[in-house]
């Protein structure tokens, strides 16, 4: 198959491309490279910088094209997509819409769209199925975006017979995210790691009371599972939740990405972890657990990574960032130090 791949330089897509590679399919991608900047790292792909809302830009890319997987989005954590709520709205909806329609022109075997878990943020049941018909309109405008953009999909299959495939990953885990110092813009993992351990914070700042329930998977099983199942016949019109069941609140996340950091040394302090409570947005969900019975019964599959070697992954990451960069700096101390020398 010609597949492409709409946000091809995110990190969840960064995962996608090279299972389809190997699986043999021709890739193209598209970004306009917003968020990571123009990345120097080898493709295997056609790689096209440029913006998915465009008609000039993508009518040409969509010939000849089998399947597309639209993963375009704008990412931030909990905070972060609360800031950007009119790009999230207004660019992230135009790119699909415009994906879907130059699709049904050029005659495309199926548009796959990257949701997300929190189309369910008004749901009351849990654990949330993809069965249930009720969602209700999201208040976050993230979540408006997902579903609207999957009504979007739903709608152009029944008027113009495209064809879609809908997943809803849950709470991606991906340990190659830096974290930041301003809470909330960067997701959870990456939140809590750069701010125990880079900046040794205790009490940790923590939005609202910590009591907030997750369950998280980690990006490479997400990313092997848009890969291998998006134009599979079984996923055919569906949608399916990927994630996994483990759950956990936000306090005993920190809790063990404290204890752990402290087992390999990387925190100095030997006292109990405290908590600092911070205001959080009137939308933040309490408690989101989702059902993924559907994606283990009808596809095979189902999320193997837990938390603690999830978390395991998050620090060695951090760890070998921190070495780089201090290999960096001395490498561009020692060049000046050689300049000065020479004058």
């Amino acid at each position: 198959m010609k597949i492409l791949v709409c946000g091809s330089e995110g990190r969840l897509m960064s995962e996608v491309i090279p299972h389809l590679l190997a699986a043999g399919h021709d890739v193209w991608g598209i970004d306009s490279c917003e968020k990571w900047g123009v990345q120097d790292k080898r493709r295997d792909y056609v790689f096209i910088r440029g913006n998915c809302a465009s008609p000039e830009v993508m009518r040409p890319l969509l010939e000849g094209v089998d399947g597309v997987i639209q993963a375009t989005a704008t990412l931030a954590g909990v905070i972060g997509f609360h800031r950007r709520a009119g790009d999230i709205l207004s660019n992230d909806l135009s790119a699909h819409a415009n994906v879907l329609r130059l699709s049904v022109e050029a005659k495309v075997g199926r548009v796959v769209y990257v949701s997300s878990s929190m189309v369910y943020e008004r749901h009351t049941s849990q654990p949330l199925r993809e069965d249930d018909e009720e969602l209700r309109l999201a208040r976050t405008d993230y979540g408006l975006s997902k579903l609207v953009g999957e009504r979007m999909s739903l709608a152009f299959w029944n008027q113009y017979r495209l064809p879609y495939t809908i997943w809803r990953p849950f709470n991606v885990i991906d340990p190659q995210e830096a974290g930041s110092d301003d809470v909330g813009v960067s997701h959870v993992f990456a939140d809590f790691t750069h701010r125990l351990v880079g900046r040794q914070q205790n009490p940790l700042e923590i939005l609202g009371d910590g009591y907030q329930t997750r369950s998280f998977a980690h990006i490479r099983e997400i990313g092997e599972a848009i890969a291998r199942f998006s134009f599979a016949p079984s996923t055919l019109n569906q949608v399916f939740n990927l994630g996994n069941p483990e759950l956990i609140t936000m306090r005993e996340l920190a809790q063990k990405i404290y204890r752990k950091a402290q087992e390999r040394g990387l925190i100095r302090s030997t006292r109990p972890l405290e908590f600092k409570s911070l205001p959080v947005v009137e939308t933040d969900v309490k408690q989101r657990v989702g059902d993924f019975t559907k994606a283990r019964r009808e596809l095979g599959w189902e999320a193997c990574v837990g938390i603690d070697e999830a978390i395991e992954e998050c620090l060695d990451c951090f760890v070998s960032h921190r070495t780089m960069a201090a290999a960096c700096a001395s490498l561009s101390t020692s060049s000046e130090e050689r300049v000065l020398r020479a004058l």
